[in-house]
């Protein structure tokens, strides 16, 4: 069954009303996209809640602590639906220290936390469970970013408990999917995230990742692997918006 067939069958049974992983041209990357582009696009593919959550300052060419500071400003309503304003923080070091200070950080709706090159090198450590767990202490800290990156290894089953226990989620990462996706071991490693968090009853994010509006809403490469694992729909939090509410404390 093609990819095409099966996210079509599957957009019933998995609904994706929420997309909280995205980035405009203010990430840089290569993106010209503003968050008005994006939020139109999101209008379009049916979403309720799109969330904004540039890479924190030490991503080149992404913005600086003022930015997040302003968003206090930003427009809560786009194109008819509600937006909220995160971060995707880097974790800079083993410490599991993160580049946005607590003023900043306690200002925004919500942040993923994830680990990018050149902030850790990859393939030279041999477990970062640790630094995800000290991460995950602030309480803006809700979702875990592409854990799967076999180049920043985690002991899965460990993170993933600890993780249940400070109310903080993993996201399956439709970027780290891709055909051409350049992190390591993405649909291997989504698969054993997936399988135990079916096990444990922990829910899990969908995020496109998407840079730019292209990919807004879309998790098509996740949806065979949804499939393949028979993982239950009431664990996909996109499909809950008053869910996601909760868990943001909004």
């Amino acid at each position: 069954m093609s990819t095409t067939v099966t996210s079509s069958l599957y957009q019933n049974l998995y609904p994706v009303l929420v997309d909280l992983h995205t980035h405009s041209i203010s990430s840089g990357h290569g993106s010209t996209d503003t968050i008005n582009d994006i939020a139109r696009t999101a209008a379009n593919a049916g979403l309720q809640i799109l969330g904004i959550s540039e890479h924190g300052p030490a991503t080149s060419g992404s913005v600086k602590a003022s930015y997040f500071r302003s968003l206090k400003l930003a427009n809560r309503k786009r194109f008819h639906v509600s937006l909220l304003y995160g971060v995707e923080l880097n974790i800079i070091n083993t410490s599991g220290d993160v580049d946005l200070e607590d003023e900043v950080l306690s200002s925004l709706d919500y942040a993923i936390i994830s680990i990018h090159p050149p902030t850790l090198t990859p393939n030279f450590y041999h477990d970062l469970t640790d630094t995800y767990t000290l991460a995950m202490n602030h309480p803006k800290v809700k979702f875990l970013g592409h854990i799967d990156d076999a180049r920043f290894p985690v002991n899965f089953e460990r993170l993933l408990n600890v993780a249940k226990e400070k109310g903080v989620y993993p996201e399956i990462n439709n970027g780290s999917l891709m055909p051409d996706a350049y992190r390591v071991n993405g649909p291997e490693n989504c698969r054993k995230i997936l399988n135990i968090c079916k096990e444990i009853e922990l829910p899990v994010l969908l995020s496109s990742d998407s840079h730019g509006k292209k990919n807004v809403g879309n998790m098509q490469y996740i949806y065979p692997l949804l499939d393949e694992c028979n993982f239950p729909p009431h664990l996909i939090l996109n499909s809950y918006p008053e869910e996601i509410q909760r868990i943001l404390s909004l």
